[in-house]
């Protein structure tokens, strides 16, 4: 067995699959404890590129337990979520597994620093990453009370990521603000929010406020099943829609400081053929500087 530990660089992933290929090595224990979106940005990247060279390979994640049900959108992958990792804290692999009971003879090869960016250039403006939906999850959406067909206008607030960049990825909850007080005056669809917390007041009469009440597969079931509309700044949850491989009819509004990250930077379409995308970037780098009209210009009516 051999490990690695630290970071690779350039093209050192595919020599290692090289080894792994010759020395019969298939079994890979992949470490992730970074963002819910690198799962369809880079993740899927790496899962295709191991099965190219080896197609019997075992692939299994060990990850944070809110990232597990985006691991399964993979397909063909196993996952074991760790319940006390937490993002950006640093994690003792040798005392996880030992906690998991998982020896590290289960994995003939472990990456435990994974860098898709230097491991994956090959992929960006050629690999169309596709997550598999199981028509299972569409029934998930059916936990809530909302009104049926796609009525509604989804919204996730905050990418919940901010911390991790040296740019601004959120719009200002004033902006926020003033977006539904339009909204409700000029539309009778219903608005959703996602996410994690409810920070910010949001108290109107359209507003269905679904912060901190959903999982993953339910939010996205959400999106598939009860929205015409999602407005979304670059995080996970918009490339997990963008790249859900099903066809179904959706405008995506995505808001940006950065234009060069997420799945501007992937530059490839989504697998639905029903997704409208409509980014939306703010002037000189700055995600504030979209105004509110600009995304009511854009957003969809009625049921599509």
């Amino acid at each position: 067995m051999f490990s690695f530990l630290n970071s690779l660089r350039g093209n050192e992933l595919d020599r290692l699959l090289k080894k792994a290929s010759s020395e019969r090595k298939q079994k890979f224990l992949i470490v992730w404890n970074r963002g819910l979106g690198d799962i369809a940005l880079g993740l899927y990247a790496l899962v295709y590129r191991i099965k190219s060279v080896m197609p019997a390979a075992h692939i299994a994640f060990l990850t944070r337990k809110e990232l597990a049900d985006g691991f399964r959108l993979l397909g063909g992958v196993d996952v074991v979520s760790v319940p006390w990792w937490k993002r950006g804290v640093p994690i003792d692999l040798e005392d996880s597994l030992k906690r998991l009971n998982i020896s590290k003879s289960d994995g003939d090869v472990i990456l435990e620093k994974v860098n898709p960016t230097k491991w994956l250039s090959w992929q960006i403006g050629k690999l169309v990453p596709k997550l598999v939906w199981n028509e299972e999850y569409d029934e998930y959406c059916e936990r809530f009370a909302l009104p049926d067909g796609r009525r509604c206008i989804g919204v996730h607030l905050n990418s919940e990521t901010g911390q991790f960049y040296n740019y601004q990825k959120d719009w200002p909850a004033e902006n926020w603000k003033m977006l539904f007080e339009k909204l409700c005056k000029n539309s009778d669809a219903k608005i959703v929010l996602f996410g994690n917390g409810k920070t910010g007041d949001f108290d109107m009469p359209s507003i269905i406020d679904l912060r901190g009440e959903t999982g993953l597969l339910e939010l996205l079931s959400i999106i598939k099943n009860r929205c015409h509309t999602l407005i979304a700044p670059d995080g996970g949850v918009l490339s997990l829609t963008y790249y859900i491989d099903a066809y179904y009819p959706i405008k995506v509004i995505s808001l940006w400081g950065d234009a060069g990250q997420g799945v501007l930077k992937q530059r490839v379409p989504s697998p639905n053929k029903g997704l409208i995308h409509v980014p939306l970037c703010g002037a000189s780098a700055n995600i504030s500087n979209i105004s509110i009209d600009e995304v009511v210009s854009n957003i969809s009516c009625g049921n599509r």
